[in-house]
Parts: C-alpha cells; structure tokens; sequence
C-alpha cells in the first residue's frame, strides 16, 4: 500500500482498534477480524488512491466501498438500501457493530435502518415467490 503512496505509511493492527473477533464454524473453519482506525480525509484519499495500485486490485468483488451514512426522505434510499445488500459471512452485523460501538450513528437510526432493509427484501421476495392463496 505504502508503494504507490509514499507518504502514507502502512496502516498496522497496532494502529488500529480491534472491534471484535468471530469464529465461522463449518468445513471452512474461519476467523474474521474487524479493526477500526480514524483517518483524516486526506488520508482515506491516499488508501483510495494507493488501493488502485495494489498487488489485489480487481481481485476483490468490490474493493473499497463507502458506506451511505444517511437515510434519504423515503426511509429506504442510503443506508437501508445499502444494508439490503448481501453481505459476506458476518461482515452485515460487524459494519452496524463498529457504527455502534464507535457512535457513528445512533441505534434506534440503526435499528430503523436494518427495519427498512428487512422490510425491501421481504417485498422483493414476495414479487419472486407470490404466495398461493
């Protein structure tokens, strides 16, 4: 990372908070980690730029993504709409965890937010699988 942006040096567990651990039990036996680090907005632009130039890029399904932190007049665009998504493993319930434990954004906006994605995906279901009544 540090190779196509000079002047940000490499970003190191020490550095960073660890949130939370989480075991995946199953055939493939996984342990994710989330840490969270307070950047300033230049350097959130230096990890987006040098993330470009990195030995992964284009390997990941998505790279790097800014999470919506807002929700729109309608109660569903922006963040609920972000969280009807799929997410990988337990990567959903990590991002609204840090959100929580780092006062990023309020719970009962948390909580009306996982409402609304919840609610998107069960009409979204409902038009796929109509119920035979």
């Amino acid at each position: 990372m540090s190779a196509a942006v000079p002047e940000l040096k490499q970003i190191s567990r020490v550095e960073a908070m660890r949130l939370s651990s989480h075991l995946t039990e199953g055939p493939h036996r996984v342990v994710a980690h989330l840490y969270a680090r307070q950047l300033t907005l230049e350097q959130l632009h230096a990890v987006e730029i040098s993330a470009v130039h990195s030995r992964d890029h284009g390997l990941e399904v998505l790279g790097l993504v800014r999470v919506p932190l807002y929700t729109q007049k309608d109660r569903v665009g922006g963040f609920p709409n972000f969280l009807s998504n799929a997410f990988i493993s337990t990567a959903k319930y990590q991002l609204l965890f840090a959100l929580k434990v780092l006062n990023m954004m309020p719970e009962e906006k948390l909580a009306e937010a996982v409402a609304a994605a919840t609610e998107k995906q069960k009409k979204a279901l409902e038009k796929l699988l109509p119920s035979s009544s």
